[in-house]
């Protein structure tokens, strides 16, 4: 049976139930029974049109149980039991009641036999038990049940007296299919809301509140506000308060329109308030110049991409996108904490749907920003911020035309002016991995660096199987120098004598020496070159691999990998003799690190893994006398992870392999590790002691003649570049 109420207010219902009684009680006394004598034409009132109404607007308006079924055929079963006992009745009356009593009957085993079969605490599939429990609930429905009987009493003690029998039904009628109550009072809030809609400013009624700061308004006219437009909302129930128009998520009897609710400002509080036009409604509110700029939202409306989401958390916010202008991982975006702005970056992103209101969905995206902090522009850096914002508080993209480069910068945040700087000397002490495939930048990334080094009076051997050190550092490799140390290694390399214990032949130990003496003149206060290049696929230092026998025996010559164990340990060696410090000394530069110091499993001979273990060592004892590494490679599982778990400093830039995202979720978390197989070319994942940034960010890296054009000016120009962006920030 369809309710015929769903929208009734329980006030208004019990409101109704009560007049219709009164009135029903009335028409008995003046017209039917001349009073309210014991008799059995008071059937009709008593066990008819009450529980009618008390059934149906109050007991159960929108639902029967099967449990009020069997109730209200009892109670209808007994009235009907009651007239029987009328002596007036004739044997067609009789037989009217006894059938009418026999289906009410029928109703309530029915209903008793489902109530016992029905199974407690589980969803009920069996069809036959559904189709019985919705047979009970329509037949047992007050509107139902009750209806009958007063049909019935009507026609047998009422049919000799027309005029009581045409009241009876008239009174029927009028109350269950006119509802005359029920319709003067949707009339009237028709007319109302007619009313208020005649106000110029009139936007529409408020019909939800989504606590803190949001509101759905039902707007009464087809028109679009423009996002950012400005309105007063008035409630009832709290202080007036001014709204800003967000966007559009569905419709019902009108389209329904989103907005922010924020306090009204002091100076347009009086012009608000003469504005409002109701309780729980929309009025739109229309300010000069000058009265806009109190409405600080306003100032950053072109900024505003959207609000803080559930679910976040003190390391990440979830950002409902309510403008998708310029939004792409990696940009920064803010919020307010307490009474501070907060930066975030943009770390991923999901499509989202919820309901709003009746059976309107609204879909729309959903970013995920990681906490950077709180900048400061005195130091040109980010400082933690605890906490995190409230729900649904605004949040704002940043963004700038251009990047203007500085000479501290290792990089700026995407689309904005905001870098990021390293400290040069806890990148080679706590040592430092660039990670990445082939063609993203890491070998620049690397160069620049060893730039930074190089003017922190860091020394660098490079080991590069690569040979484009040289060529993109040639503004600082002295050629007849590299040529000539270069020279004493392959002339201490060559040759393979023989000895008798197969440890003592070949030309190792007179490589390995040559190596420590040039290292340590190199690392000599007289020596004015910054950077050494050594391939070391270029020597060929030979071991002997077996005793000898008549002055004769077996040699191998010594791989890569071998090569570069001797040249980290001798460097460890001449910074033992050098003593203990807390700054950087010497930087080794391993390009294509998987080939130098390979992990365990990717070795290809056994004396490669012992060398790698000898490189770690060098490695892992050498902070304390201010030697580190700079490890660059393109295969991170390819790479001694006893090396890399040593770095403190991360570069990852575009990968795709699982093993090293999985090991790079370790450094930077879950969210960067998950942006890297989409990172544009010259962007990377920055995370470390060297790092400006507590946290981990993604940055896009300096391009190469921006960094030199910065790097190399003289110093009183940086410093006025410098100042210049400070003043702007």
């Amino acid at each position: 049976m369809d309710n015929k109420y769903p929208t009734s207010p329980r006030i208004l219902r019990t409101g109704a139930t009560v007049v219709y009684l009164a009135v029903i009680a009335f028409i008995h006394w003046q017209w039917i029974g001349k009073g309210f004598d014991l008799e059995f034409k008071i059937l009709w009132l008593v066990n008819g049109a009450a529980a009618l109404l008390f059934g149906s607007r109050i007991l159960n308006p929108h639902f029967t149980p099967v449990g009020v079924a069997a109730s209200n055929s009892f109670f209808a079963a007994f009235a009907l039991i009651i007239a029987l006992a009328s002596t007036t009745l004739t044997v067609g009356d009789r037989t009217l009641i006894l059938a009418t009593a026999l289906a009410v009957a029928v109703v309530l085993i029915v209903s008793i036999i489902t109530l016992m079969i029905r199974k407690d605490g589980a969803i009920e599939q069996r069809n036959w038990v559904l189709a019985a429990e919705s047979a009970v609930r329509w037949a047992g429905a007050p509107l139902v049940i009750f209806t009958l009987v007063i049909l019935v009493m009507a026609w047998v003690f009422h049919r000799t007296v027309p005029l009581e029998i045409y009241i009876i039904l008239a009174v029927w009628t009028t109350i269950v299919a006119l509802n005359p109550i029920e319709a003067v009072w949707s009339w009237c809030e028709k007319y109302l809301a007619t009313k208020l809609q005649t106000s110029p400013e009139m936007i529409g009624q408020i019909v939800a509140y989504q606590n803190p700061g949001l509101v759905l308004i039902r707007q009464q006219d087809d028109r679009r506000l423009e996002l950012g437009t400005l309105m007063v909302l008035s409630d009832e129930h709290g202080p007036t308060t001014l709204g800003v128009a967000l966007n559009y998520v569905g419709r019902d009897e009108g389209i329904l329109l989103r907005a922010l609710s924020l306090p009204l400002p002091k100076g347009i509080a009086g012009k608000a308030e003469g504005v409002a036009s109701g309780h729980a409604t929309a009025s739109e509110l229309s300010l000069d110049t000058s009265e806009k700029g109190e409405v600080s939202l306003l100032n950053r409306i072109d900024n505003f991409c959207g609000i803080v989401d559930i679910e976040s958390n003190l390391e990440a916010i979830q950002i409902e996108i309510v403008s998708e202008e310029d939004i792409e991982e990696g940009r920064l975006v803010d919020v307010v904490i307490g009474n501070q702005q907060v930066i975030y970056q943009i770390v991923d992103g999901v499509t989202r749907e919820e309901a709003v209101q009746q059976k309107n969905k609204y879909g729309f995206a959903r970013a995920k920003a990681r906490k950077i902090g709180k900048w400061v522009s005195e130091k040109r850096n980010f400082v933690p911020v605890p906490w995190l914002p409230q729900i649904n508080a605004p949040v704002f993209l940043r963004k700038t035309s251009r990047f203007s480069p500085e000479r501290e910068a290792i990089g700026h945040f995407p689309g904005t002016d905001y870098s990021v700087s390293i400290h040069p000397s806890d990148l080679v002490t706590h040592n430092t991995a660039i990670l990445g495939i082939l063609g993203i930048g890491k070998s620049y990334l690397a160069i620049e660096l060893v730039e930074r080094m190089f003017d922190e009076d860091i020394k660098v051997i490079c080991l590069d199987l690569t040979d484009q050190y040289a060529n993109l550092l040639s503004d600082f490799v002295d050629e007849g120098y590299q040529e000539a140390a270069n020279k004493v290694l392959h002339e201490a390399g060559e040759g393979r004598p023989v000895d008798l214990g197969k440890d003592e032949g070949g030309s190792t130990a007179n490589f390995y020496k040559a190596a420590r003496d040039e290292i340590a003149k190199f690392m000599s206060t007289e020596c004015s070159e910054k950077i050494w290049i050594i391939n070391p696929a270029h020597f060929k230092v030979s071991r002997q691999t077996t005793n000898a026998f008549q002055e004769s025996a077996a040699f191998r010559n010594l791989s890569p990998s071998e090569i570069t164990a001797l040249i980290s340990d001798a460097a460890l060696k001449v910074c033992q003799d050098m003593g203990m410090t807390d700054e950087a000394r010497a930087c080794l530069v391993y390009e294509e690190a998987h080939t130098l110091v390979p992990e365990w499993n990717s070795v290809a001979s056994e004396g490669d893994r012992n060398a790698t273990a000898a490189s770690a060592r060098a490695i892992l004892q050498g902070r304390k006398f201010g030697l580190g590494c700079l490890l660059v490679t393109q295969r991170t599982a390819n790479v001694t992870k006893t090396i890399l778990n040593q770095c403190n400093t991360i570069f990852a830039m575009r990968t795709f392999d699982d093993t090293g995202k999985e090991f790079l979720s370790n450094y930077i978390g879950r969210d960067y590790a998950g942006v890297l197989p989409n990172l544009s070319e010259r962007h990377a994942v920055l995370f470390g002691k060297a790092s400006s940034c507590d946290n981990p960010v993604m940055l896009r890296l300096n391009d190469r003649d921006d960094f030199v054009g910065v790097f190399r000016q003289p110093s009183e120009v940086v410093e006025n570049e410098t100042n210049n962006t400070q003043q702007r920030a």
